[in-house]
């Protein structure tokens, strides 16, 4: 495919170089709703029968549970994705990992201070989900919910009270048509110690899993991927149903290329360059428009052809872009994260010397993927602090490598013992296999539910080179790792 048009690619690539990369989403966060893209693969999120949502990190679990509780952006969303079930919805939020007080939401001291006084998990999460029920009623009933000790305290003096008040808020919502939901996110917030956060997000999923007993009233729980990677989570009876039917967060190239041009329109300097340019190669439906995608690859591709140049160099041989880069900036599992994708095309913009025929160019896309190869490790250390840990013994080794010598590597450096010691010292969670089985099986086990390391069918171990090449691991023909004073 070779596109020769002339056309402003100044202003585009300043436009990418301008890319104000979004932070990941914190507790009690407010969602811009002029910032909201519609990817439509996240269409199962929004499914009220589906109440179980897997991401990994930067996948848009945070965004998605603080953009359904907003009512702007909840309307906004009812309307891009057709479901209009969704405007008539009450959301209200279970618990978002947060310290500080926020309306009925809980805080993880007032968790952790009733598991600590030896309150059943299951009849902590009936409290969070009766008070958050009845603060809905308005606001004054918002002001006046009990606390949540209170309301452990009445559901124990009289356990009928639980289902009373939900049938009773059941069968009006059904005589209206409207639906409640309630939302649950950073469950690994819950604790310091995976045995609590178990026994607490069991007994959650089982709660949970009683909501379907009811017409108008529904929960949705968004979940790390090494927590949902944990089998004893799903140990209860019709455990089955809420894990077979949860929803995969992930993004598709498609997508990620969706967004690169949300953005890029976003930008009014660039925009009127981008859109004529658009309309030059007859690909105006690769443009997003109001943050809704309705393009194909084919449209997409020959606007990034324009962008970027077809090849990452003079011929096919080294790939090509609109390919190449998704590939390059994807985990174990194939998935990209869009902060990522942003990271890789904004460095690549900001790269001297700039093409003259282009906005950017293969040397700054392969920039591009080194730094957001930095970026993605450090997003993935904040949840996953051993990750360094594990990562460091390979620095110059070959990938793929023989699983017996990975073995040795990380038992020659300690691995497991460090992560052990100092997840006690510092307070953070290691692994859950790891803290049971203390072996290097449940370590590898674990980054591959991460997605940082993937098993090949030949039994080889291999580190994609999103997380390779910051970590200074080699590979054959791979992405290029800068040496390191």
């Amino acid at each position: 495919m070779s596109v020769d048009v002339e056309f402003d690619q100044t202003r585009i690539r300043e436009a990418i170089a301008g890319f104000e990369i979004s932070p990941s989403v914190a507790p009690n966060d407010t969602i811009d709703i002029e910032r909201v893209f519609f990817p439509i693969t996240h269409r199962g999120v929004l499914d009220m029968k589906r109440q179980l949502v897997v991401g990994n990190r930067g996948m848009g679990k945070s965004f998605w549970t603080h953009a359904l509780t907003n009512p702007n952006v909840r309307e906004r969303v009812a309307n891009a994705y057709s479901i209009p079930v969704l405007a008539k919805t009450n959301v209200v939020l279970g618990f978002n990992g947060s310290t500080k007080l926020s309306g009925i939401t809980p805080t993880v001291d007032e968790i952790q201070a009733a598991h600590k006084a030896g309150d059943d998990s299951e009849l902590i999460w009936r409290a969070v989900i009766l008070r958050a029920i009845q603060s809905l009623r308005s606001a004054e009933a918002a002001e006046a919910a009990p606390s949540l000790t209170d309301a452990l305290n009445q559901l124990k003096n009289r356990p009928r009270a639980y289902a009373e008040e939900l049938t009773a808020v059941d069968e009006a919502s059904a005589k209206d048509d409207s639906f409640i939901l309630v939302v649950f996110d950073a469950l690994d917030r819950l604790s310091h110690d995976w045995a609590s956060i178990r026994g607490l997000t069991k007994g959650l999923l089982v709660t949970v899993l009683g909501l379907q007993s009811f017409r108008s009233i529904r929960a949705k729980i968004f979940m790390r991927v090494d927590q949902f990677a944990d089998p004893e989570l799903f140990r209860f009876p019709d455990g089955s149903k809420i894990r077979n039917d949860y929803v995969n967060l992930a993004w598709k190239p498609y997508e990620l290329y969706g967004l690169l041009f949300f953005e890029m329109l976003r930008q009014e300097a660039a925009a009127p360059a981008l859109k004529e340019l658009a309309n030059r190669l007859d690909a105006h439906s690769a443009l997003p428009i109001g943050g809704r995608l309705n393009a194909t690859p084919q449209t997409q591709e020959l606007l990034i052809t324009a962008i970027a140049g077809e090849f990452m160099g003079s011929s096919s041989k080294r790939g090509r872009v609109y390919t190449w880069v998704p590939l390059h900036l994807s985990d174990a599992a194939n998935n990209c994260s869009p902060r990522t994708f942003l990271t890789a095309w904004k460095t690549a913009a900001e790269h001297v010397p700039a093409p003259q025929k282009q906005a950017v160019d293969h040397l700054g896309l392969s920039e591009g993927v080194r730094r957001a190869s930095n970026a993605r490790l450090t997003e993935l250390g904040e949840d996953y602090p051993w990750i360094n840990l594990v990562l460091a013994p390979l620095r110059r080794q070959f990938v793929p490598i023989e699983r017996s010598h990975l073995f040795e590597l990380w038992e020659g450096s300690q691995v497991i013992e460090k992560i052990l010691g100092q997840s006690s010292s510092n307070e953070w969670l290691a692994p859950i296999g790891v803290i049971i089985e203390h072996s290097p099986d449940a370590l590898l086990q674990t980054m591959a539910s991460i997605a940082v390391m993937e098993k090949r069918a030949n039994g080889k171990i291999n580190v994609p080179d999103i997380f390779r090449v910051e970590a200074e691991i080699l590979r054959k023909g791979g992405v290029a790792v800068p040496r390191k004073n």
